[in-house]
C-alpha cells in the first residue's frame, strides 16, 4: 500500500517538474520572442531615421553641387581666357571672376549614425548595410580632407589670396538679409579699369592662382558628384530594400 503511494507521489512530483520546465521553456521562448520583437522593432526604427536623415543629406548634396558646378564653371571660364582660349566681355569676365570661391558650406547630417555606434544599435542592422554605411562615412572622410587642403591653400598664401581677391573684386552677391554690418567700400587702389582688368586676367601669375583654386574646387565637385551623392543614393536605396523585406 506504502509503495503505491510512493509510486503515485513520485509520478505526481515528476509531472510537476515536467509542467515547471515546460512552463520555463515557453517563458523563455516569449521572451526570446519578445526580444527578437523588440529588436526588429529597433531595426525598423534605426533604418528609418537613416533613411530620413539620409534623404536630407541627398537634398543638401544635389543644391550644394548645382550651385558648384555653376561657380566652376564660371571659373573655367575665366582661366580658360587668362590663357587666351576664351573671348570674354568685360563685364562677364568680372561677374566670372567673383567666384573663385563657392561660398556655401556644405553641412551634412550625422547624429543618428553616431548616436547608433555610441548606443550599440548600429550591431543590430544587417552586414551589408553596415558595410555601406562605414563606406560612406569614409567618403565623408575624404571630402573633409579634400576641403581642409583648399583651406590651407588659402591660409598658407594668405596675403597673396586676399591681394587676389580684392584686385578681382572677387565677392560673391550675399543677400542683405545676410549683412549683420554695412559692406565695406573697396580701397581705390585696388579698382582696376577695364584695361587694367583684362591685363591682370592675362597675367601668369593670375593664372597660376586660378588654376590651382580651381583643381580643388574641381575635386571636390567631382568627390561629391561620384563619390558622395553616389554613396548616398546606393545607402538610401539599400535601406529602402530591407525595410521592403519585413
Amino acid at each position: 500500500m506504502e509503495k503505491k503511494k510512493t509510486g503515485k507521489y513520485l509520478k505526481y512530483a515528476i509531472g510537476e517538474i515536467i509542467l515547471v520546465v515546460i512552463g520555463i521553456l515557453i517563458a523563455l521562448s516569449i521572451n526570446n520572442w519578445n526580444e527578437g520583437r523588440k529588436s526588429e522593432n529597433d531595426k525598423q526604427k534605426l533604418m528609418h531615421d537613416l533613411k530620413q536623415e539620409f534623404s536630407t543629406n541627398k537634398e543638401a548634396l544635389e543644391n550644394h553641387l548645382i550651385g558648384l558646378e555653376k561657380n566652376n564653371s564660371q571659373l573655367n571660364k575665366v582661366i580658360n581666357f587668362s590663357a587666351g582660349d576664351l573671348e570674354l566681355t568685360t563685364d562677364s569676365l568680372r561677374l566670372y571672376s567673383s567666384t573663385l570661391y563657392y561660398p556655401h558650406t556644405l553641412s551634412l547630417l550625422n547624429s543618428v549614425q553616431e548616436g547608433a555606434i555610441s548606443s550599440g544599435k548600429f550591431e543590430i542592422l544587417s552586414d551589408s548595410l553596415k558595410h555601406k554605411l562605414n563606406l560612406l562615412k569614409d567618403y565623408s572622410k575624404s571630402r573633409e580632407d579634400i576641403d581642409k587642403k583648399l583651406k590651407e591653400i588659402s591660409m598658407n598664401n594668405n596675403s597673396e589670396v586676399t591681394n587676389l581677391i580684392l584686385n578681382l573684386s572677387a565677392f560673391p552677391d550675399v543677400p542683405d538679409h545676410f549683412y549683420v554690418q554695412q559692406p565695406t567700400s573697396m580701397h581705390p587702389d585696388f579698382i582696376r579699369s577695364d584695361d587694367e582688368f583684362v591685363r591682370l586676367i592675362k597675367s601668369s601669375k593670375t593664372y597660376s592662382k586660378l588654376f590651382q583654386i580651381y583643381y580643388f574646387n574641381i575635386s571636390d565637385q567631382i568627390w561629391i558628384k561620384y563619390g558622395l551623392l553616389r554613396q548616398t543614393n546606393e545607402t538610401i536605396s539599400l535601406i529602402e530594400k530591407e525595410l521592403n523585406k519585413k
